[in-house]
């Protein structure tokens, strides 16, 4: 008897022990009801650290060190290890998480595609979010009534939510915008053009004329980051009003870049070129490149934000940039602009590898209120940024010397460069003490609005749509990049233009419209 209690007493201290050591083991975490606070701050009672990834910005410093992510560390509890890169790797970066299964916990600014969302969603590697959303984030969910298409318009054709957007309803936000050097077109007593035979001939005299007056033939008429951006600004022109290729025609889908006003707008790039006019190294600068070019008072037109293209710390310069107008051509006598959507889809994601949901949601609702947009776009409040007043009718940016506010705005905010979940309404942002802001979308919503038109709604592909387009859109893409710079650069004749049409239907580029056209077709279906 006593030999048996001797063995019941060694397996009860031996089971004690064990879970003594298991509870000593767990990782505090969301499961963990004592751990994860479901309203309230912090959000969790004991630190957790999760691996986000997304894009960032040549201005920012390592995100570690920004205000945005400080600050949200010591009200949630949440900390981060980041895994960044610029525009000029990022994608290829995101890829390789995918494809490698080695993902973060979170994707942040992560320009997640609606392909990526269908086709990585399915797959399980991006979480639904609807559920959490219903439970743990109040601010979308008043987001998501202020805005009643924008549940819709985010919801996968599985009907799970994969990403989370950003909304932005500034008007300079929902156009691509293009610019002009003021202080040239003041130097040779120009107008701004309203045709592309009027934008030749200005574009030949900044080149010509010297225009920054340094006595040096050095003058870059027309330049961008790459051939492919002056797409937005200039393709339009030419009729063809596109989104990533496809447009509708009097609800008709078809492939852009294998039409007549396509070929057009590439003759034109192509005269630019062979003139001079259009920089030569656009093929192959890069960003830094690029920017360096306008600091140097060398650029006449570019489609990039003056404070960043050219580095003044008086924001008011900006105001001295002009907009080029909406062009017309031979091809089109009707103004158009492509109008962006205020719902930025595919910002915020959480993975499988995620052993937090609950907490993450919570986190990136914060970033949904206006506190947390605040936070996220302009940084901390008495260092980034500041009330005019006590009535809080204004607000204003704030820089240390030798730094503009664009400049030191993304030192602490992600939102300042970063695509990242946030709100950006009217109401706050157009109280910023900041004439030349108001005087930009004062432009905007003259010349760039009355013509703005979206050239396709954001819909989602089924999964056999997207496996399908994911399977011919490498080859089309490729294809197009290499063709576009041939015919541009001139390395390509074209004489040879119905070949490469014949290409890319090839490739699968009729395939591709008929696929979009069922998508659009469903879109019209559910208005």
């Amino acid at each position: 008897m006593k030999k048996g209690l001797r063995v019941l007493w060694l397996l009860l201290l031996a089971a004690a022990v064990f879970a003594g050591c298991q509870k000593k083991e767990e990782t505090p975490g969301a499961q963990d009801p004592g751990h994860f606070n479901e309203t309230g701050y912090p959000i969790v009672n004991e630190p957790i650290k999760l691996k986000m990834m997304g894009q960032s910005s040549p201005l920012q410093p390592v995100w570690g060190e920004m205000g945005f992510f400080k600050e949200m560390k010591e009200l949630t509890n949440i900390d981060f290890e980041f895994i960044t890169a610029n525009s000029d790797s990022y994608t290829q970066r995101k890829q390789l998480a995918f494809s490698s299964l080695e993902l973060p916990d979170v994707f942040f600014a992560g320009q997640i595609t609606a392909n990526e969302e269908v086709d990585y969603g399915s797959q399980g590697l991006l979480i639904p979010l609807e559920d959490l959303i219903e439970a743990y984030a109040p601010n979308l969910q008043k987001i998501m009534e202020k805005y009643p298409d924008l549940k819709a318009s985010i919801t996968a054709p599985d009907g799970h939510i994969y990403t989370l957007p950003g909304i932005d309803d500034l008007s300079h936000s929902m156009a691509p915008l293009a610019w002009m050097n003021g202080y040239w077109l003041n130097e040779l007593n120009a107008d701004r053009p309203e045709t592309i035979e009027e934008f030749y001939q200005l574009l030949k005299r900044f080149k010509e004329e010297d225009p920054n007056g340094n006595g040096q033939p050095d003058e870059i008429p027309l330049s961008a980051s790459s051939v492919a951006e002056l797409r937005l600004n200039i393709l339009p022109a030419f009729g063809i009003n596109q989104s990533d290729g496809i447009l509708v025609d009097q609800d008709q889908v078809k492939y852009a870049f294998i039409q007549d006003g396509y070929k057009e707008y590439l003759q034109f790039l192509n005269q630019l070129h062979q003139e001079g006019l259009l920089d030569p190294q656009i093929f192959s600068h890069t960003w830094e490149q690029y920017v360096a070019k306008g600091a140097e008072n060398r650029v006449g037109v570019f489609p990039t934000w003056p404070i960043v293209m050219i580095g003044f710390s008086d924001v008011t310069e900006a105001a001295k940039y002009p907009l080029l107008p909406a062009l017309t051509s031979h091809m089109n006598d009707k103004k158009i602009v492509t109008q962006v959507s205020e719902v930025k889809r595919g910002r915020f994601a959480i993975t499988k590898n995620n052993k937090y949901p609950e907490a993450t949601m919570r986190w990136v609702d914060y970033l949904y209120s206006e506190e947390g947009s605040i936070l996220a776009r302009l940084g901390v409040e008495g260092k980034n940024w500041e009330w005019t007043d006590d009535s809080k009718s204004a607000w204003r940016l704030l820089a240390p010397e030798g730094m503009n506010t664009t400049q030191a705005n993304a030192q602490d905010a992600p939102g300042a460069g970063s695509n990242v979940p946030m709100v950006i309404n009217k109401e706050f942002f157009l109280k910023e003490d900041n004439p030349t802001i108001h005087t930009i979308a004062g432009w905007v919503e003259d010349e760039y609005l009355p013509y703005a038109e979206i050239p396709y709604p954001q819909v989602y592909l089924t999964l056999e749509e997207q496996q399908r387009v994911n399977t011919l859109k490498p080859d089309i893409n490729t294809s197009l990049e290499q063709m576009e710079a041939k015919f541009v650069s001139g390395a390509e004749s074209f004489d040879n233009w119905d070949k490469y049409v014949q290409t890319m239907k090839s490739l699968g580029v009729e395939e591709i419209q008929e696929i979009y056209q069922a998508a659009y077709d469903r879109w019209l279906d559910s208005k």
